[in-house]
């Protein structure tokens, strides 16, 4: 073990040594063999300038004191308050008895405890003392993610200290007793208790190692949970506590031992000021205590402010808001609204830790404020108003984790405290902060099998509904059993095929029953892909059944928050109500339009339903899957495979071809395959390495468990699928990627096969290319035919077969084949940069982008006599065309 002076020497060695991670576990770990020498130089050199008895300061770097045994935090708290480190403010302050560690960084506060022998596993924290910074995410509020870290330092500490809880069967109890931790120390800052009281009897009573916290914090709540005068058994320092009430101690009370490493988390918790806690992100971020996945990017892992707003402001703040302004100088119509606010229920069915209830709340108590002053310019008595009407009984959540269900309750505590806080310095009022009110109607449940009418009971009389959320988005290739199991609950007997949805698609269609007939609303984001292929053919029909129809719309947009590391997945907010001659809204970047109709590709047009064709519809060529090759890999070949065939064999350079799929179009993969046509099959027999390949696939058919493999036996030589261009084949990769401008496209001769991941015009022609290359076909494809993840899914049936054209003259199509072709000139001037190369979104080449633009200017001029201002508008005229060419066809 290393004494105390030892410490010094390492981190020594961390400041002058260049960064290496293993450099630096291995400085801590290891004792240097003049490790006295050197703390004694570095104490009696000039360089040292501690004020701690037997202390070292290296300004900038550190600084270092030596603790007696079991006061290791003791010290550090000597070394946070010397005035040589105030002075000159060292990356990091450490403290060591030799068996426990103290350090932190004063720059952010940032504390660590443990045990010595486990240094070598925290080097990274010691960073800064080697002037490297740790990387932390951006902080939305610094008091929430100091708050997070510290709780969730402490939360895996209990856990090391009590391998009993750290088990499934224990985890609601671990969660509920962080919660009433929480919830005592916000309380003793924020004046729900008296200053401090909370921390004064837990470190007054716990004991200096914190043996006794636990036994101390037991008989605390439970004091809590009991009207004074009924607490016999109770040491009389529990009589100071007031009596909460509120269900939130009503349970079990149990509490962890403390050891104590877990006991100067706790403390260092404390010491926090928690009224500045931010009760908006508050619950996500203490949610994530619990979750160590999600401690990688604190601060990342919430819904922000302005994206809640994108729902609930369009859903009825804005309404209200309209209200508001029309009755601004009526005192009888301001009474109204203010009546109406208390009728006024939100129901988040995916509510997560409570972030849009929490949001709804402050935002209603803002506007009770308003209402309440302006009565008291005109005539109404603002002394006359005793307390707030906005009830947090009006709000409404389910979630499946009770850890996020228990903070939700606590974050809308958070939230009614401020709220009263400001009502209380407009009015000079606020109610008893004890014993707690009813608090939010959150439920612990799975939202998509238990009855939104049990959790939420549906409006009578004067009641609003607003059904609001962020479920979540998990796309069919990344739901597991258990999200099938749900979808198969929802959908079943209701919804054909709908294994293809989002998993989001289910609180959709839940909410659109919830509202039918109803006063309520709903408003969810969603992945745009709900808006898109076959969810918007198939689920939205059913949604949009007995009367309810899209209110607004927020259309496709990057789903961002304030946080460092943000989300960058393409959303859509729809909202949905009862048949209303209300306005209807679209929005796109902020900017709301007044909409005719919204259907449910989120255009201003009657609902229409694009549908797949098996043959265009629009006079455009015929479009084919490539060459299936069934083959158990026996035909296809690699690049040296091909090389090491031919050496073998010269003559068999004859039956082979290059070979594409998608991957091999987009990134210039090398990849061949044999292709012998029947005329040639005696001749290839007497090739012997390429036969024997064929014989392999024959026998590899012959194998397979399925029909159609076994069929394919009798002609081993060749593909599932056997077609040959005569001079030239189009080709569109069936998958590619949604960050590219445009759509890969390629032009091959006929000596190239393609396989099945590309869609295939044969002998096309050229102008073709202008089309698929073009934005606005890229704006089709991406709405009718939705997406793989987020990808883009090409379609034949569905994209190109629908996608709607005017009718071209003769001379127009001659100077879009000459677009074509300078597009695919100028790529080959880049040779030989690949199309992933060319169209990456940051590195375009400038002559390519412009003859896209020039190509995408010609071709918008056919549609509509100039290029189209924005995506929406490409839209739009689309689906008129489409429209049109529909309703013609059905006469």
């Amino acid at each position: 073990m290393m004494n105390p002076t030892e410490i010094a020497d390492a981190l020594d060695a961390i400041a002058k040594t260049k960064f290496d991670p293993t450099e630096c576990g291995y400085a801590f770990a290891q004792a240097t063999d003049n490790a006295q020498a050197t703390i004694a130089k570095l104490r009696v050199g000039s360089t040292n300038k501690s004020d701690i008895a037997g202390g070292v300061l290296l300004n900038g770097k550190f600084h270092y004191a030596p603790a007696l045994q079991g006061r290791a935090a003791d010290m550090l708290d000597a070394l946070r308050a010397s005035k040589r480190t105030a002075k000159a403010k060292p990356a990091i302050l450490i403290a060591t008895d030799g068996e426990m560690i103290a350090a932190e960084h004063p720059k952010s506060g940032e504390t660590l405890h443990c045990p010595f022998a486990e240094l070598g596993t925290h080097f990274s924290f010691f960073l800064p003392a080697a002037g490297k910074e740790r990387y932390r995410a951006a902080e939305e509020n610094p008091v929430d993610i100091k708050a997070t870290g510290k709780l969730a330092k402490l939360y895996d500490a209990l856990l090391k200290a009590n391998p009993d809880w750290a088990v499934p069967e224990r985890r609601h109890a671990m969660n509920l007793f962080m919660t009433r931790l929480i919830f005592c120390l916000f309380s003793e800052d924020v004046g729900v208790f008296k200053e401090d009281q909370f921390s004064f009897a837990v470190f007054s009573y716990g004991g200096n190692k914190g043996e006794h916290a636990r036994h101390v914090l037991v008989q605390a709540f439970t004091a809590m949970n009991l009207p004074k005068g009924q607490r016999e058994g109770l040491p009389a320092w529990t009589d100071t506590f007031e009596y909460v009430n509120g269900g939130l101690f009503a349970d079990a009370i149990e509490a962890p031992e403390f050891d104590p490493i877990s006991f100067r988390y706790l403390r260092d918790a404390a010491e926090l000021d928690w009224k500045l806690i931010n009760p908006d992100i508050f619950g996500s971020m203490i949610q994530s205590i619990a979750d160590p996945k999600a401690r990688a990017e604190l601060g990342m892992h919430y819904t922000s402010v302005p994206n809640i707003m994108k729902v609930l402001g369009p859903l009825f703040l804005d309404d209200l808001d309209e209200a508001l302004d029309k009755a601004w100088d009526k005192p009888a119509a301001l009474k109204v609204q203010l009546h109406r606010l208390s009728k006024i229920r939100v129901f988040d069915p995916a509510c997560g830790s409570g972030n849009f209830l929490v949001v709804a709340y402050r935002q209603m108590r803002e506007r009770e404020i308003r209402i309440l002053k302006r009565l008291g310019e005109l005539e109404y008595n603002p002394q006359n108003v005793m307390f707030s009407s906005v009830s947090l009984n009006q709000f409404y959540g389910i979630e499946l984790t009770d850890f996020a269900a228990e903070t939700a309750k606590l974050a809308l505590f958070i939230a009614e405290y401020q709220a009263n806080a400001r009502f209380a310095d407009v009015f000079g009022r606020m109610p008893p902060l004890l014993p707690l009110r009813d608090g939010g109607q959150i439920r612990c449940d799975n939202a998509l099998r238990v009855n939104w009418d049990e959790v939420c009971p549906p409006p009578v009389g004067e009641d609003e509904v607003y059904i609001a959320g962020n479920p979540p988005f998990l796309g069919k290739a990344k739901q597991e059993a258990t999200h099938k199991a749900d979808m198969d609950y929802v959908f079943s007997g209701e919804i054909r095929n709908y294994r293809a949805y989002d998993l989001v698609a289910a609180w959709y269609f839940k909410a659109a029953k919830y509202i039918v007939g109803r006063v309520a609303k709903a408003a969810l984001v969603a992945t745009n892909s709900i808006c898109q292929g076959a969810s918007a053919s198939s689920l939205w029909p059913e949604i949009l059944r007995n009367g309810v129809e899209i209110g607004f719309a927020y259309r496709s947009f990057k789903w961002r928050n304030n946080a460092a590391a943000n989300a960058t997945v393409t959303c859509v907010i729809v909202g949905i109500r009862n048949q209303s001659d209300s306005n209807r809204y679209l929005i796109d970047s902020d900017v709301k339009t007044i909409a005719t109709k919204i259907n449910s590709y989120l255009i201003d047009e009657s609902e229409i339903f694009v549908r797949p064709t098996s043959l265009p519809s629009n006079g455009l060529p015929v479009m084919n899957f490539g060459c299936m090759p069934y083959d158990a890999g026996n035909l296809r070949l690699s690049a040296s495979e091909r090389d090491e065939l031919i050496e073998i064999a010269p003559a068999a350079d004859r039956f082979i071809r290059k070979f594409v799929g998608s991957d091999e179009v987009i990134h210039g993969i090398s990849r061949y395959c044999i292709w012998i046509h029947d005329q040639e099959l005696e001749i290839a027999k007497l090739c012997k390495p390429i036969w024997d390949r064929v014989e392999k696939n024959r026998i590899a058919r012959l194998k397979m468990k399925d029909v159609a493999g076994k069929a394919l036996a009798e002609r081993p030589h060749q593909f599932r699928e056997y077609i040959n261009a005569d001079d030239h084949a189009i080709l569109i990769p069936s998958i590619s990627s949604e960050n590219r401008p445009y759509l890969p496209v390629d032009w091959v001769n006929s000596k190239t096969v393609s396989s099945n991941k590309n869609f295939v015009i044969y002998d096309g022609p050229e102008w073709c290319i202008a089309l698929i290359a073009s934005r606005l076909h890229l704006i089709w494809i991406g709405t009718v035919c939705g997406r793989l993840e987020s990808r883009f899914q090409y379609s034949n049936t569905l994209g190109w077969n629908t996608f709607p054209v005017p009718k071209f003259t003769a001379d127009q199509l001659d100077q879009l084949s000459a677009s074509a072709r300078r597009i695919l000139k100028t790529r080959y001037q880049h040779y030989p940069k690949t199309i992933a190369d060319l169209y990456d979104p940051d590195k375009m080449p400038d002559d390519l982008r412009a003859v896209h633009r020039e190509n995408d200017e010609l071709l918008e001029s056919m549609y509509i006599g100039r290029p189209f201002r924005n995506d929406t508008e490409r839209l739009e005229k689309l689906f008129k065309l489409y429209a049109a060419r529909v309703k013609q066809g059905a006469k």
